[in-house]
């Protein structure tokens, strides 16, 4: 992991001085940003907390992080009444210019996030020194700062951590999905649809996961953990949704690439079934001037593990219930997101801009009074999957031995 990283350093270097004579910059004049923290702080300032690498330490190439005795990233805090403000106030600290351009992390806390996000991205979305394709997440019960101030094992840079954490959970669970600073941009702009960004939060001490302890344990102290999707209301953060209920999201908006549903048996034991592909498709109806709304998904899955004494699904009858109750399952899991979604009234699965795309006229008389129609619009979901494999055998080897 250690040597990945290294590499990584190694074409961030080359990337920097090939850019062109005009503005040639080399790697010991610069302090290479990888995460970016933002808070509330007294008198009404932002608080902004920068995580930097140190090319020195990752250059070794260890699997450590803090090989050879030092860290492999370092935090800055600073404060001011704006992002550009604190950034320019932290290079008395860095004695280096902050370089952004391979940040790979927002993360706000979750009191900045409840007091409004709308402000916070002006700067960051105006300099084309700083890409637009970072991930956003809300700190849980944290301030940014303390999240990017914890070690992580594995991974030498906590900021790669969260971000690579984000993509491994879209691809094999789907009790999150990334959002990127370009989508927030891009959903504001829109006006139908609200905001939603993923969440970490800090489980255990935070401050014993800021020191070095932390990561030479075999079973760390103090971890970050992604937990589910934060969800706003008007650029608010109106609350955070379970991880089920992040999964329901994931299937309503298209974004469920790879996960695993288990099923009870009949008498005891559980079958767990893959989903390895899905596809979701919204359509809205508009009748006697009401919407409606219905989700369907199709997927097609394989069975991955049967814990069962009582199960052969090589019988055509049990196989045709055990999809029924598959599907079943998953409806009930989206179902249970679109009753969490409508009782906090805020539109995060784009109802308003299919009904836009429908009526524009009814849009622009109703857009006002939209989240109460949300919060009462009728759903229906249909759920259709192909279990297409069943593996070597239609009995486990456990039904053979129990």
């Amino acid at each position: 992991m250690g040597k990945r990283i290294a590499v990584g350093v190694i074409i961030i270097m080359l990337s920097i001085t090939s850019g062109g004579c005009w503005d040639i910059r080399y790697l010991d004049e610069l302090a290479i940003v990888f995460a970016i923290g933002l808070d509330t702080s007294d008198s009404a300032n932002l608080k902004v907390t920068v995580q930097v690498v140190n090319p020195t330490t990752v250059s070794l190439g260890s699997s450590k992080s803090g090989g050879g005795g030092n860290s492999a990233v370092t935090t800055y805090s600073e404060t001011g009444p704006t992002f550009l403000e604190a950034i320019r106030k932290m290079t008395s600290k860095t004695s280096r210019a902050l370089y952004f351009s391979h940040n790979q992390v927002l993360v706000i806390g979750e009191d900045l996030a409840k007091e409004g996000v709308r402000q916070l991205f002006d700067f960051i979305e105006r300099d084309p020194a700083i890409r637009t394709d970072f991930y956003i997440v809300i700190a849980k019960g944290a301030k940014a700062a303390d999240v990017l101030k914890i070690t992580t094992p594995v991974e030498m840079i906590p900021g790669t951590k969260i971000h690579d954490s984000i993509d491994n959970v879209e691809k094999k669970i789907g009790t999150s999905y990334k959002v990127s600073m370009k989508d927030i941009i891009q959903q504001i702009n829109s006006g139908k649809q609200e905001i939603v960004a993923g969440s970490v939060e800090i489980v255990g001490d935070k401050k014993q996961g800021g020191s070095k302890q932390n990561i030479e344990e075999i079973n760390p102290t103090t971890l970050l953990k992604l937990n589910g999707m934060a969800v706003f209301k008007h650029e608010k953060l109106e609350g955070f949704m379970t991880p089920g209920e992040s999964k329901g999201l994931s299937w309503i908006n298209n974004r469920i690439k790879n996960t695993v549903i288990h099923i009870p048996c009949e008498k005891e034991g559980t079958i767990a079934i893959e989903i390895m592909h899905s596809s979701t498709k919204l359509k809205v109806k508009l009748q006697d001037n009401q919407p409606s709304f219905s989700i369907h998904v199709r997927q097609e899955a394989n069975i991955g593990e049967i814990i069962c004494s009582d199960l052969d699904i090589s019988d055509k009858k049990t196989f045709e219930i055990l999809q029924k109750q598959f599907n079943e399952k998953i409806k009930k899991q989206i179902m249970n997101t679109v009753t969490k979604v409508q009782e906090m009234e805020t539109d995060i699965f784009g109802f308003a801009d299919l009904v836009n795309k429908k009526n524009p006229a009814y849009w622009k008389k109703n857009q006002h009074q939209w989240d109460g129609i949300f919060a009462k619009v009728p759903v229906t979901v249909e759920v259709e999957t192909n279990i297409r494999r069943e593996g070597i055998r239609g009995k486990s080897y456990y039904q053979k031995n129990s």
